[in-house]
C-alpha cells in the first residue's frame, strides 16, 4: 500500500481507502475510472489516498478512446433554455406518474425511461443550471409528490455538477432522485394526500415509505448500487435519528448524504395544503443548523455554495425599492445575480419586465422576500 497526495491521484489507479472521508463510498475502493471522480475528489477537501501501486494500471482503454470525443452539452442562454427546461419537467411528470401506477400494479421498473430522463436532466443542467434551478420553484401544493421528486432530482444534479461529479456516477445519482419517492404509491392514500398535518401514527406510516423504496428499487433489473443508496438513505441522519434504518456516521454514504439534504431543502421551500414554504434563504440557514449532528457540515457548505446566498428564482428587494427575481448567478458575486425587474413597492405597481447585472448597475438586494406577501406569482414572469 502507498498514500500519495490527491495531486498525483491518476485514471487507472487503484484506490485502496480515503483517510478521514470513510463515507467516499461511491468511489471507496476500487479502479478510478471516470475523471469526475478527481474533481469530486479535490473539491471535497480529499488531501491524501491509498493505493495499491500493484493493481494499479493505466487509464482504462475505453476512457483513453472515448475521452477526446466526448462532448459536454453546448452552452444556451437563459431565454433559449426555459422553454426546454419547462417541457422537460412535464414530459417527466407524466413519466412519474407512469411509474407509479406500473409499481401500484405490482410490475417492476423499467429502468429505460429513467435513464433517458436522467440524460435529459443532466443536458438541462449543462447547457444551463439556472433554468431547472428556476423553474423548481414554481410549484402545486396539490401535487406534491410528483413535484417533490423532480425538485430533488434538479438539486441532486446541480449539487453533482458543483462538486465535480460527471459521467456514470452522475447519472446514477439522478436516477436513484428520480425514484427516490417511489415507495410512496404503497402508502394508503388517506394518508399520503391527508389535507392536514399528519397524526404521529400516521406520520409512521409514512415514514415506511423510504423501506418501500428501497425494496422496490433493489428489485428493479439493472439498478446501481449508488442509485439505490439515494433511495435508501434519503432520510437517513448522521446522529443516527433517520429512517428506515437508523444508520449512523460512516454507514451512510456521499450519496445518501448529498440526497438528505437536498430532500430536506426542496421539502422545506414547498408548499402544502397544511402549510406555507419557507424562503429558499431560510431554508438554506435551517440546513447549516441541522450540522454536524444530522447533516454532514462539509457538503451543506458545498450545497449552499452552490444554490448562491440568494438562489435562482428567489425573489429579492433591491435598494432602488423595486423587486427582482433571481435569474443567475453563476460566475457573478454571491450578492451581484443577473435579476429580472418586475414590480415596484414604492408605487405598487408592477413594471416594464427588464433583467439588469447587479454588478453594472447602482442597485443591490437588500433581502429576500415572499412573493406571496405582494401577491406577486413567479410562474408570471419565468
Amino acid at each position: 500500500m502507498k498514500t500519495i497526495p490527491i495531486e498525483q491521484l491518476a485514471l487507472g489507479m487503484y484506490v485502496e481507502s480515503i483517510p478521514d472521508h470513510p463515507s467516499l463510498s461511491m468511489i471507496q475502493k476500487g479502479y478510478i475510472q471516470d475523471p469526475s471522480a478527481l474533481g469530486m475528489l479535490r473539491n471535497l477537501g480529499v488531501e491524501r489516498i491509498i493505493i495499491d501501486p500493484s493493481k494499479s494500471k493505466g487509464a482504462p482503454a475505453a476512457t483513453r478512446a472515448t475521452s477526446s470525443k466526448v462532448k459536454s452539452p453546448s452552452k444556451a442562454n437563459l431565454k433559449n433554455e426555459l422553454p426546454r427546461a419547462k417541457k422537460l419537467l412535464t414530459q417527466a411528470k407524466k413519466l412519474q406518474s407512469r411509474l407509479m401506477s406500473d409499481v401500484k400494479l405490482g410490475q417492476k421498473i423499467d429502468l429505460q425511461p429513467v435513464n433517458a430522463m436522467a440524460d435529459e436532466f443532466i443536458g438541462s443542467v449543462f447547457r444551463n443550471p439556472s433554468a431547472l434551478a428556476c423553474l423548481r420553484l414554481i410549484k402545486d401544493k396539490d401535487d406534491y409528490l410528483l413535484e417533490h421528486s423532480l425538485g430533488v432530482t434538479i438539486l441532486m444534479t446541480l449539487f453533482a455538477r458543483a462538486l465535480g461529479i460527471s459521467g456514470t456516477t452522475l447519472h446514477q445519482l439522478c436516477v436513484g432522485s428520480l425514484l427516490h419517492d417511489i415507495g410512496k404509491i404503497r402508502i394508503p392514500e388517506e394518508i399520503l394526500n391527508k389535507p392536514g398535518k399528519l397524526t404521529p401514527d400516521e406520520f409512521e406510516v409514512m415514514k415506511t415509505h423510504a423501506a418501500h423504496s428501497r425494496t422496490i428499487i433493489a428489485a428493479t433489473p439493472g439498478i446501481s448500487k449508488v442509485s439505490l443508496d439515494v433511495a435508501a438513505m434519503h432520510h437517513e441522519k448522521l446522529d443516527g435519528t433517520g429512517y428506515p434504518m437508523g444508520l449512523k456516521g460512516e454507514q451512510i454514504s456521499m450519496a445518501g448524504r448529498m440526497v438528505a439534504i437536498c430532500d430536506i431543502y426542496d421539502a422545506m421551500t414547498a408548499d402544502r395544503v397544511y402549510h406555507k414554504g419557507m424562503a429558499p434563504t431560510l431554508a438554506l440557514k435551517r440546513l447549516l443548523e441541522m450540522t454536524p449532528h444530522a447533516l454532514d457540515k462539509n457538503l451543506v457548505v458545498k450545497f449552499i455554495q452552490t444554490l448562491g446566498v440568494y438562489p435562482n428564482g428567489c425573489m429579492v428587494e433591491l435598494t432602488s425599492g423595486r423587486v427582482g427575481i433571481v435569474m443567475e448567478t453563476q460566475d457573478r458575486k454571491p450578492t451581484k445575480p443577473l435579476v429580472k425587474v418586475v414590480y415596484n413597492l414604492k408605487s405598487h405597481t408592477h413594471v416594464m419586465q427588464s433583467e439588469i447585472e447587479l454588478e453594472k448597475h447602482n442597485d443591490s438586494i437588500v433581502k429576500a422576500i415572499d412573493p406571496r406577501d405582494y401577491k406577486l406569482d413567479l410562474t408570471n414572469y419565468l
